[in-house]
């Protein structure tokens, strides 16, 4: 299903008086203007207000100019994102017709320029799908030291069936791998000294075995006779 598909499908939450413009049209607006690389939503305003009305009309405006900034502002305060993550992860999905996108990284980040009255900025928790390109799955963070109840909800969101999942090694946790194998995927971390107890665990598995196979298979011999 194409993009203008999708877009029409997220619910409009605005009044009649207020629906001056298409919401499809306008998210439409938003989505091209940072593909263009614009930050912020004033700059997608002035490059709405750069186009000619045949691109206009594209991107869904038939009549008259795009949206001043402030509607813009007060769509988007408007709308619920986890709907419209919904909707854009769709489109993402799609194109993995074949189910060969096996590779699924994941990763925390702070957003930039999201800071409140308190200081604190908002932190999201993203699924970026390596074949694809592209984000298949986010989750607002409660914070940094939020990011491993926040990545459990994150992946049991997704199908990870088949596929292989990996992150730094704060994902190393009993509790994200269980779900990733629960999900029929399978993980790739890093571990370090930190977690002391594991990391001597695999240093051990890969020097020499404490049982030679070849004394291994006379003890299997001799425990079979027995039974």
């Amino acid at each position: 299903m194409k993009l203008k598909a999708r877009l029409q499908k997220v619910r409009d939450p605005r009044g009649k008086q207020g629906r001056d413009y298409p919401l499809w049209a306008i998210l439409n607006l938003i989505i091209v203007g940072f593909l263009c690389g614009r930050r912020g939503l004033m700059a997608v305003f002035r490059l709405g207000r750069s186009l000619n009305a045949t691109q206009r009309s594209k991107l869904g405006f038939v009549e008259g100019r795009t949206p001043c900034h402030g509607t813009f502002t007060e769509t988007l305060r408007m709308l619920s994102p986890e709907e419209l993550i919904a909707v854009l992860e769709c489109v993402v999905a799609a194109n993995d017709k074949d189910g060969e996108a096996r590779h699924i990284s994941i990763d925390g980040k702070t957003m930039r320029a999201t800071k409140n009255e308190k200081g604190h900025a908002a932190h999201v928790l993203s699924a970026f799908c390596c074949d694809l390109q592209n984000i298949i799955g986010t989750k607002a963070s409660h914070s940094k030291g939020m990011e491993i109840p926040d990545a459990l909800k994150l992946l049991d969101e997704l199908d990870l069936t088949d596929k292989i999942v990996t992150g730094d090694a704060m994902f190393c946790q009993h509790h994200i791998t269980e779900k990733i194998v629960e999900k029929g995927g399978d993980y790739l971390f890093p571990v370090k000294k930190n977690q002391k107890t594991l990391f001597e665990n695999i240093e051990t598995a890969f020097k020499e075995p404490v049982f030679p196979p070849q004394e291994l298979r006379q003890r299997r011999r001799k425990s079979a006779r027995a039974d």
